[in-house]
This record gives C-alpha cells, sequence and structure tokens, in this order.
C-alpha cells in the first residue's frame, strides 16, 4: 500500500493531474475501490457515445455515473409511496449505505419495514398513497430538516429501483445539460414489452401520448425532455425544489402525479426543465391515463405569434446559410411570406449568405445555447429547418410561440452508419411541434413515428425557370449536377456513361461547385453557374439525369421540367409526387447504370419521346410554381395555433 501511494506521490510531484486524483481516491477510499473507480472510468471513456451540437447526447453511460457518485455523490430524500413492497428492509439499507439517503414513508410502510426503529427513515402523516400524498407538506418537511438534499419519489406497489439507475438519474440531472437548467429527471417505464420515454403532449389531439410508434429507430433509448411526469423514479433536484415557486393551493385534494405534474408545469414556466432519461428503465405494474389540466391547456395552447404591428410573425431557424437545395428553399419561401404580409425573420448560426441575395437580414449566433435562450422570449411561430435545429425550437417554444418542425428531409437518411445519429434523429420529432413536409414519402415515414404532417411541395421560380427564348434543344448533350455528396450517387451517372461515350458522339455536362470530381473525365464542368446560366444549361441539354439514392423532394428535377429539358431519374422517394415513369419522365433502377445507360441513348435517338417528356414536364411543373405553392403556406402559417 504504501509503495503504491508513494508511486502516485512521485507522480504529483512532476505535476501530473490525474495521479493527484488517483492519490486522493485511495486515500478516501482505499487502493481496491480506486481500483474499481479507474475501471470505470476506462469503461466510460471507452464508450461508444456522441453529444450533438444541439446538445442531445449518448454519453451519460452507466459506468460514467458509477463513477462521477463516487466523488461527487449528493444527499437523497427517498420518498416512499404505496404498499410495502416484499424485501423493502434490505432494498432501504442498501439505498441508505450507497446514496446517502434519508426515507421518508407512510405508517404503513413503518410499521412493515421497522425503518424508524432503525434510524434510517422518518415517518410522515402526509405520505398516505400514491393517490393522496400531499406533496406541498412533503416539501415543506424537507425544507425544513432535509434542505438541499435531492428528492425521489418511488411507488413501492411496483418492483423496487436498483441502487445503480437512482445514481444514474441523478447523475443526469446534474451533467446531462452544461448549463444546470434541469430540475426534474424521470425513467422510462417498462410495463410488459412497452417502453415508455415519458409523456407527450400531441398538439393535434390536444391530449397526452406516449412515445411509442410503428418503427423502432432506437429513439426510446435517447434522453429527452418531457412536458409531463410519473410517480415512479420521480427524481427532484434540491436547487429546484428550493427555488421554485409553488403556491400550495395548486395542489391540494388531487393525486399524487397530478401533484407531480403541476409541479412539472411550474418548473417549465420558470425554466427548470423535465428530463425523460430513457437509458434509466423501470418497471411498472400500471400506467394511469394522465388528462389534460385546465391550467395545462392555457399553458400549451393559448400562444400569441402577433407582433406589435398585428403581422404574425414567423422565424426561420437554421443551422447553416451554405449553399444547399434546401436552405434556398427557405429563403424563396421567406420572400414569399413576407410579400404575403408576413413578419418574416432568418435566425442561424451561420451570417448572410454570399451565394444567395437574400433580401433579409440573418440574425446570427454563435452556438445553439445563444439562440436558444434568446428565442425563448419570442412570440412568433418558429420553424426549426433540421432535426437539430427541432431540439431548440421545441424548447424555445415551451412558453413563447408556436414550434413548427419544417421536413424538407427525414434526417435519419444522413446517417447510414450511425445507429445513435438515425436515433437522435428520431427522438427529435415530437407530436407538440406542428409538423410541415414537402413529399408523401416523408409524410409516411413521420406517420411511422406517429407524427402527422401536413404536405406542402416545393415551388420553384417561373420568372427564373423556364425555356430560354430562341435556344435550340440539342439533340447529344447530357446534362446532370456534378455533386460529390454520397446520397446523389453521381457514380452511377459516371458508370453509365463511360459505357455510351466510346458508342455515341453524344457529350455530358455537369455543373456545381466541386469540378475535382470531372478530373480525368471524359466531361465538361461549369463552376457555380448562376440561375440564368443553369436555365441556359436545361434549355439546351437533350436530357437532364438524376441518379440519387434517395432526395427529400428533387428540385432540380422540377426545375428541368420547367425549362422543357427531358429528365432521366431514378426512385429516389422524394420525387415519386411528381416524377411518372413514360409519362413525364424515365425512371430506372437504383445503381443499375446498363438500364441507365440503355434510356440516355434512347432519349437520344428518340426525338418524339424527347418532346413528348418536354411538354409533359412543362405541364407538371406547372402546379409547382412558387406564386401556387406559396398560396397553400400562406394558408398554413395563417392556421397554426
Amino acid at each position: 500500500m504504501r509503495s503504491y501511494i508513494r508511486r502516485i506521490v512521485a507522480a504529483v510531484e512532476g505535476n501530473s493531474r490525474r495521479a493527484y486524483e488517483r492519490f486522493m481516491l485511495v486515500r478516501q477510499h482505499g487502493r481496491h475501490s480506486a481500483r474499481v473507480f479507474l475501471h470505470r472510468q476506462r469503461l466510460a471513456e471507452d464508450a461508444e457515445t456522441h453529444t450533438f451540437a444541439n446538445g442531445v447526447s449518448t454519453a451519460l453511460v452507466s459506468a460514467a455515473a458509477e463513477n462521477w457518485h463516487m466523488r461527487h455523490a449528493r444527499p437523497v430524500v427517498v420518498v416512499l409511496v404505496g404498499e410495502p413492497a416484499v424485501g423493502i428492509e434490505e432494498w432501504l439499507w442498501e439505498v441508505h449505505a450507497s446514496l446517502r439517503a434519508h426515507i421518508l414513508m407512510s405508517t404503513v410502510q413503518g410499521e412493515a419495514s421497522h425503518g424508524r426503529r432503525d434510524g434510517i427513515a422518518t415517518v410522515l402523516d402526509a405520505i398516505r398513497g400514491s393517490s393522496d400524498t400531499d406533496l406541498a407538506a412533503v416539501r415543506s418537511w424537507i425544507q425544513q430538516y432535509w434542505r438541499r438534499c435531492d428528492v425521489v419519489f418511488i411507488d413501492t406497489a411496483n418492483p423496487l429501483p436498483a441502487v445503480r439507475d437512482i445514481i444514474r438519474l441523478q447523475h443526469a440531472g446534474v451533467k446531462y445539460y452544461r448549463n444546470g437548467e434541469i430540475g426534474f429527471v424521470q425513467p422510462a417505464l417498462r410495463l410488459g414489452d412497452r417502453v415508455i420515454a415519458g409523456p407527450e403532449f400531441d398538439r393535434l389531439t390536444q391530449r397526452w401520448a406516449t412515445t411509442e410508434s410503428a418503427v423502432d429507430y432506437g429513439q426510446n433509448a435517447i434522453p429527452r425532455y418531457s412536458l409531463g411526469a410519473r410517480t415512479h423514479g420521480f427524481y427532484i433536484l434540491s436547487e429546484c425544489f428550493d427555488r421554485l415557486d409553488l403556491p400550495t393551493v395548486d395542489l391540494a385534494g388531487v393525486g399524487l402525479e397530478e401533484q407531480l405534474n403541476i409541479l412539472v408545469e411550474r418548473g417549465w414556466r420558470q425554466n427548470w426543465r423535465t428530463l425523460t432519461f430513457s437509458p434509466v428503465v423501470l418497471e411498472v405494474e400500471r400506467l394511469v391515463s394522465l388528462e389534460v389540466s385546465a391550467s395545462q391547456r392555457d399553458w400549451l395552447l393559448a400562444r400569441r405569434v402577433e407582433g406589435a404591428d398585428g403581422r404574425r410573425r414567423i422565424i426561420f431557424v437554421l443551422n447553416a446559410t451554405t449553399t444547399s437545395g434546401g436552405i434556398r428553399v427557405v429563403f424563396e419561401e421567406a420572400h414569399g411570406l413576407v410579400e404575403r404580409g408576413f413578419a418574416v425573420e432568418i435566425w442561424s448560426l451561420e451570417g448572410q449568405p454570399a451565394w444567395f441575395d437574400l433580401r433579409l437580414e440573418v440574425r446570427t449566433f454563435r452556438t445553439y445555447d445563444d439562440l436558444l435562450l434568446a428565442l425563448r422570449g419570442e412570440d412568433a411561430i418558429k420553424v426549426a429547418t433540421w432535426w437539430e435545429t427541432a431540439e431548440i425550437v421545441w424548447l424555445a417554444s415551451v412558453n413563447h410561440g408556436i414550434p413548427v418542425n419544417f421536413v424538407q428531409e427525414f434526417e435519419t437518411w444522413f446517417y447510414p452508419d450511425q445507429p445513435d445519429g438515425r436515433a437522435a434523429v428520431a427522438a427529435s420529432y415530437r407530436r407538440e411541434h406542428v409538423t410541415l413536409t414537402t413529399a408523401s414519402y416523408q409524410r409516411s415515414e413521420l406517420d411511422e413515428l406517429g407524427v402527422s404532417a401536413r404536405l406542402i411541395p416545393v415551388g420553384y421560380e417561373p420568372g427564373t425557370f423556364h425555356p430560354e427564348p430562341g435556344m435550340e434543344r440539342r439533340a447529344d448533350q447530357v446534362l446532370a449536377i456534378g455533386r460529390s455528396f454520397f446520397q446523389k450517387n453521381l457514380a452511377m451517372t459516371l458508370r453509365a456513361w463511360e459505357r455510351l461515350r466510346n458508342d455515341s458522339d453524344a457529350r455530358m455536362t455537369l455543373f456545381g461547385s466541386e469540378p475535382d470530381i470531372a478530373v480525368g473525365i471524359d466531361v465538361e464542368y461549369v463552376v457555380r453557374p448562376t440561375d440564368v446560366e443553369v436555365r441556359k444549361l436545361y434549355s439546351s441539354a437533350t436530357c437532364f439525369v438524376q441518379t440519387s439514392i434517395h432526395e427529400g423532394f428533387s428540385l432540380p428535377l422540377l426545375e428541368a421540367m420547367a425549362c422543357g429539358c427531358p429528365v432521366i431519374t431514378t426512385d429516389a422517394h422524394g420525387n415519386r409526387d411528381f416524377c411518372i415513369d413514360e409519362v413525364n419522365c424515365l425512371i430506372v433502377d437504383q445503381d443499375d447504370s446498363d438500364g441507365l445507360a440503355r434510356a440516355i441513348s434512347r432519349l437520344l435517338g428518340d426525338e418524339e419521346l424527347r418532346r413528348k417528356f418536354s411538354e409533359s414536364g412543362l405541364e407538371t411543373a406547372r402546379r409547382y410554381a412558387w406564386p401556387v405553392v406559396l398560396d397553400e403556406l400562406e394558408d398554413f402559417y395563417s392556421s397554426v395555433e
């Protein structure tokens, strides 16, 4: 033991902070406990975890929680409600020893467990069961005798939780959100085969709902904030319990679960968050249906979104303003809504775009936290435009404004090899949002999550994209966008071109902002063309080819049609609403380069077919011109409530 300490002291003299921590662990807990601690620390460091830019995290693993608890354990008052459970005496001693806990219990529980005689528990008359416990009296007693202790409620009608699960709830309350606004933590609950990750308010039906869905991306394992509470395992941090403004009259005459929901509502109103830490799952015997109270209905639904001038305010929240088809759509919608009388703002983590003539000034923030703090006091319709902004918009709309989630693509597609990424995306889709999407395919994906969405397609600018007057269409020009992004699957197009180019006099032109991808390939690359130049490319090409694996909508196909350019494409899901094989385009199978080569060859050699697709494409495009789409958007944003 002494030689071990000497080695640590020697390392301390060499300014090793970690060695100093090890020395203190040995001193406080002994050599064996220190080794256990360091082993857990290594497990925690090796765990595959991720924290996203918006604060959503999978990083609070069990080893990290137990590791943290050895050094930073917080004293806890454990409040037992319900009938005495089998084996509760042994459990009480373990809780008392491991958590530095004091137990509050009813008279019936005290008689069954003899906890009062053993000096680890207090019998309180205010605790009479889950239906009639007086929360105000419990809080008053704790503030008088055990102030600055956290509090956890355990319903002993259910299986008793493991001590490590309570430790994880405590750790999550302190560590999950770096800015310290979490006041309450609750576990996910397992009822039979069902796992319920916190109550969720369904804005459409105006009722409480569960987070269950028809498809499992692992979203119920992602921690999520909740507006409602369940009793079993409900954990309250002392800072919140001490400071929360809670008139006792609000708690009179209702069951404990309803009292806890009043507590949660008052907490959110004062910016104390409730976290459902779903990596912890506790078994329950039953779940009582939650009812939306009059106070909750007023809190969640009575919202003002007009400015001082009486106009409806819309704030689009972007993670970036860089070149992107989806971001361009947001800018176009913003311009159109301003022209229709809305007060529109754009808030982003990036500044004014150089690539788009945006007539609105972008309000810029350094981090999502900065953006959230500024946004949550605004009375406005707040529009998320990417899954990471969905969390921020929702948090910023708990007390002010209405959260809208504008879904141009279900972003699980961006994380093909990252299960945590797909789970985090799916968890960001909430029934508390009013959801808007651009294509039937996305709407069906959201339906599987239990999220209802209104469908309004993307529009194009008819003043920009139309057949170029006086320009003759070539019979030998294949056009495509030259992007390396994996979803665009340009490799399929280029493989087909390799098969064709030796047997044809045709030529291929790519356009975009990545000319390096054309090096060594027999193609022409047009770098960063203007919209007018793109129109001329569409108007002169024999056909436009796009072979995406997946698209949220595929606006370039529509713009090509608007310019009278025949289209060849794959079934990219989001283009199903307007691309009809053999009617206004040719659709080839995914990754079928030979089939694509045959389709290109067919169009190059069939002038009548090109004329047919050109005319039907123009007819298709007319239904998606911005003036038509903006009529629907105006109706949507005028009726959001």
